[in-house]
């Protein structure tokens, strides 16, 4: 393995995501900058708190890459466990690097994307407009399926619910699939509009179920952490091949 330059690392990121075609409340790019610009080991994660970020120091690197940073909107006084965190990243020579919506969005290293080649989903194409881009996919299954079987293939993902949350109002054979990882089930008026028979999705709110049976469409909440493991997971394999660092998967499933 070598050794890369920390900004090197951040713009190819930056470039490859297409970070700048996002509204996001999420601030995505190198978010904390540490005195080790040079980079042995990367951390991968889908989240940035005080945990993770021991476990990335404790397993020896020098940049933590997350779907889920720190810095959201404005910036908040450093006080507190966000000082804690920050003196945690400093104080060790980590630096954090975060993407949300355009790790969600990217039509081939996306959490959607990655989650519809799990399901072996054929004539993809991008679908939910959020952000000023869009954030998921959509595609159809080689068979049509019913939401049992379909958990059945998703039952290996890491931090997975068990058993997923399951709103079946939709046809009892699935054909048509969209995917809208995270907190994604704002999508179920949209689904319907698309023709779409199934929506997959981490967590859903309250209002989730109404929705689905109103419109008719049936939804599979496999847990917010769960469905955006892919992002990372796949940035992990391109910059290990494309930089030559050695990586490490920071795991904490949250149950959420």
């Amino acid at each position: 393995m070598s050794t890369a330059n920390l900004r090197e690392i951040c713009s190819f990121l930056d470039t490859t995501l297409n970070t700048k075609a996002f509204k996001d409340a999420s601030l995505n790019g190198l978010q904390i900058e540490s005195s080790a610009s040079a980079i042995k080991k990367v951390g991968f994660s889908v989240d940035a708190g005080y945990s993770v970020a021991e476990k990335a120091v404790k397993a020896g690197c020098q940049l933590l890459v997350a779907h889920h940073g720190l810095l959201w909107g404005e910036c908040a006084p450093i006080v507190g466990p966000w000082a804690r965190k920050l003196s945690l990243f400093l104080g060790n020579g980590l630096s954090l690097y975060a993407n949300h919506l355009p790790l969600d969005g990217h039509q081939e290293l996306g959490n959607a994307a990655q989650l519809a080649s799990l399901l072996k989903l054929a004539e993809l194409s991008p679908c939910f407009q959020y952000g000023g881009a869009t954030i998921g996919i959509r595609g159809r299954l080689a068979q049509p399926a019913s939401m049992t079987s379909i958990s059945a293939m998703l039952s290996e993902i890491e931090g997975i619910l068990t058993p997923p949350l399951a709103l079946p109002f939709g046809k009892p054979d699935v054909r048509t699939v969209g995917i809208a990882t995270g907190s994604g089930t704002m999508v179920i008026p949209e689904c319907a509009e698309l023709g779409i028979d199934l929506l997959i999705t981490g967590e859903a709110k309250q209002s989730a179920y109404h929705e689905a049976m109103e419109h008719g469409v049936s939804v599979l909440c496999i847990g917010h952490y769960a469905s955006e493991t892919f992002g990372v997971r796949a940035l992990e394999r391109v910059l290990s091949e494309r930089f030559r660092v050695e990586t490490a998967w920071i795991s904490e499933p949250t149950g959420i």
